[in-house]
């Protein structure tokens, strides 16, 4: 008796302590799908730990237990195994199409599973009820429940390795023993004993649930694995909006210095065109010298761009009209024809037209430069939280990783002299700051490059 006693605290206790680890983790931050969803393992944990404490006063105390007990542990159980189960679905989900999957997820569809699952289990209820058991709760939404869990927790390591291989197989640990206890609690009756080895079940039981705890405990960690990410993330955007607030101060300084005396030299340029024009390499002289100032003046006005900080009035605005509106512009430009528009409906945002239009054209004449015939160009816009994100995905030559942290500097460019200034993505960098959004470059899976834009949502513009 003493060792069943011990076996059902600390049984219990496993389970009531993954519970408490997970409420007492601050995931509102994260951008895991699963994070989400874990609260439904917490209250699962903390309900089954608490019925566990319950079959352990039950056996200890068989001769005071009326009916009325029994029924109130059998709605316990069987309510904690449905948020099993409704984890159990949901993280599949998850897994198979990616962690923004529910939020995508029509409404009518999660209805659907959830009216299944209570379903499910009243039917279960009401046959244990005849029985005077918790078999069939067990067998019809525990093992499910479980088995769907464990299947879970081991594909969404692959969401989670990024971070850490070593993340990534506590995962995998927590899902395989997710599944041992869905088969000891689901199919094998609890006075189940093992032959041979004289070892009762809810000894195999209590062992997965500790191993549970253990590397689910342990896999918790992703999330300061991923606030770490983002603050050091966070750190690099900030130097980087610092470094060019100062070049902007300097730029709007040296454009106004040396545009009046590009001026003097394109208006002289022209007099001398009149009196020694006429001589084939005279004219080409000039026609070379024409070009450098033009190229001159073009980087100064680009300058005078990127630090000029002249406020103009947001109006509302759908940011899929504006993306068309880029795209209409620039659909003449060789391999246009190789962009495809996925745009989601979205809530309107604050901004200025004419410069979004900029920013876009930018964008999409970047990845045009970085593709050729049968590479792709996608824009997908959708909303996540409240805010509004596009997404531009090209298959194109990409960028060196070395180059990721400095494509938003003023005149750095990885195309060849004289076929770009380097200050597009600066200039973008500032519009899309100025709209309270905020801008990112990685390489891309395909191979190439994917930039994400987010902005707050018109009712959350600050």
């Amino acid at each position: 008796m003493i060792w069943n006693f011990i076996l059902y605290q600390l049984y219990g206790l496993a389970f009531f302590t993954i519970g408490v680890a997970i409420l007492s983790r601050d995931t509102r931050l994260s951008e895991l799908g699963i994070a989400r969803i874990l609260w439904l393992v917490a209250v699962f944990g903390i309900i089954h730990g608490f019925h566990e404490w319950l079959e352990l006063l039950e056996q200890l105390y068989p001769d005071v237990i009326s009916p009325g007990f029994s029924l109130f542990r059998l709605l316990l159980v069987s309510s904690s195994f449905l948020f099993l189960l409704f984890f159990g679905i949901f993280l599949n989900i998850i897994s198979l199409q990616g962690d923004q999957a529910l939020n995508t997820t029509p409404k009518v569809a999660k209805i659907i599973i959830g009216i299944a699952a209570t379903a499910l289990i009243l039917l279960a209820i009401s046959i244990d009820l005849k029985g005077g058991t918790d078999i069939n709760v067990r067998r019809m939404v525990a093992f499910p429940g479980g088995l769907l869990s464990g299947i879970g927790l081991i594909f969404y390591s692959r969401t989670v390795k990024p971070f850490s291989k070593k993340v990534a197989a506590n995962f995998i640990f927590a899902g395989v023993f997710m599944i041992c206890y869905a088969v000891f609690t689901g199919i094998i009756p609890s006075d189940y004993v093992i032959p041979g080895f004289d070892i009762q079940i809810i000894m195999l039981r209590g062992g997965c649930a500790f191993l549970i705890m253990f590397f689910t405990i342990k896999a918790l960690s992703v999330f300061s694995l991923e606030q770490r990410k983002l603050i050091d993330e966070q750190l690099q955007r900030f130097a980087q909006s610092e470094k060019l607030t100062s070049m902007g101060i300097l730029a709007a300084g040296i454009a106004h210095e040396i545009n009046n005396p590009l001026t003097n030299a394109s208006l002289n340029l022209e007099m001398l065109k009149d009196l020694v024009s006429g001589e084939e390499r005279v004219d080409r002289k000039l026609e070379s010298i024409d070009r450098n100032i033009m190229r001159a003046s073009t980087i100064a006005k680009e300058l005078l761009h990127f630090s000029r900080e002249k406020e103009t009035s947001c109006e509302s605005l759908n940011i899929n009209e504006v993306i068309r509106s880029s795209y209409n512009l620039i659909k003449n430009q060789q391999l246009s024809s190789i962009i495809t528009l996925q745009l989601s409906k979205t809530p309107d945002i604050m901004g200025i037209p004419y410069k979004l239009e900029e920013v876009f054209i930018n964008l999409m004449m970047n990845s045009i430069d970085a593709c050729e015939e049968g590479d792709f160009i996608e824009i997908e816009t959708f909303q996540r939280s409240n805010q509004v994100i596009v997404e531009i995905t090209d298959t194109g030559h990409g960028i060196d990783a070395d180059h990721i942290m400095q494509v938003f500097d003023p005149f750095f460019t990885t195309k060849e002299i004289g076929k770009g200034t380097g200050l597009g993505l600066s200039v973008c960098y500032n519009i899309i700051k100025q709209h309270r959004g905020d801008i990112s470059l990685v390489s891309s899976e395909h191979g190439g490059a994917v930039v994400t834009i987010t902005f707050p949502v018109a009712e959350n513009y600050e």
